[in-house]
């Protein structure tokens, strides 16, 4: 035999061997996201379960055409409704709709993303939440609002998350994923309209929120990882350009984090914060 067959055969040999294995760098599956970016999305998932002590808690994997947003006929109705599959019912929030040139003209009520969806706050010690008009069109987008904000409530008094104050609103992103609610938040994150004024006409775009629509979808399969929740209905309802990064996201995560749970018990916050 030629000592090039020879060789062939030896580098056919390894490649069978390193496809069934996970030491060769190359063969291992890769989230739609940096690893930098992924090894946050873990430490927070961790964080979240620590101020909320919630471990041993499954929350429902909340998807488009849920019933009880489908009877939702009000903006009130699907805010009541939202409370109650994030299990905050008992939370005492007062809901505001507002226009979309709404100035709130106090410090404490900030607009979040390039789009102001809504808005929480505290006033005079009673929780709002303001929303903009222009979304009564467009529910899933309301639930997704909804769902950012009232995460906000959930953590005012949760300190800082991990990396710092200044991830507060990425945090509140992935809170949202992490109760369930992460089909919409990704599918809100950017939206494409077609305009025409009688003048111009043409296509405007506009995004939301804080975390990329990749890094929303894999917060979404740690969820679905961490509960045991099957993903075939939420592939279903992301929009079509997103179902291709959460497969990638759920290989992903099941190569990196088999145990979902252990690798939230294996993160050191305090490394996080002051390390």
């Amino acid at each position: 035999m030629r000592p090039y067959a020879t060789a062939a055969f030896v580098f056919i040999d390894q490649w069978r061997i390193a496809r069934h294995t996970s030491t060769m760098p190359f063969f291992t599956p890769k989230p739609p996201i940096t690893k930098d970016e992924f090894d946050w999305l873990i430490a927070c998932f961790a964080w979240l379960r620590a101020v909320l002590d919630d471990r041993g808690i499954t929350p429902e994997f909340v998807l488009p055409g849920h019933p009880m947003l489908a009877e939702s006929r009000t903006a009130n109705e699907l805010f009541e409704a939202v409370k109650v599959l994030a299990g905050m019912e008992q939370w005492p929030c007062r809901l505001e709709k507002v226009a979309d040139d709404f100035d709130p003209g106090d410090i404490r009520i900030q607009p979040e993303g390039s789009s102001a969806c809504g808005t929480f706050s505290v006033e005079g010690g009673e929780a709002v939440i303001r929303y903009s008009d222009s979304m009564l069109q467009k529910p899933d987008a309301l639930t997704a609002t909804f769902a950012h904000e009232l995460c906000h409530y959930l953590l005012c008094n949760a300190g800082d998350p991990p990396g710092g104050p200044d991830l507060m609103e990425h945090s509140t992103d992935c809170a949202a994923a992490y109760i369930g609610f992460g089909v919409f938040l990704a599918n809100g994150a950017r939206e494409f309209a077609q305009f025409n004024d009688g003048e111009w006409s043409g296509w405007r775009a506009s995004t939301t929120g804080y975390l990329s629509e990749q890094a929303r979808v894999t917060a979404t399969a740690l969820f679905a990882d961490l509960h045991g929740h099957d993903l075939s209905a939420a592939q279903a309802a992301l929009k079509p350009y997103l179902q291709k990064d959460l497969r990638k996201a759920v290989k992903a995560v099941r190569h990196a984090h088999p145990d979902v749970s252990q690798s939230l018990d294996r993160v050191d916050l305090l490394d996080w914060n002051y390390g």
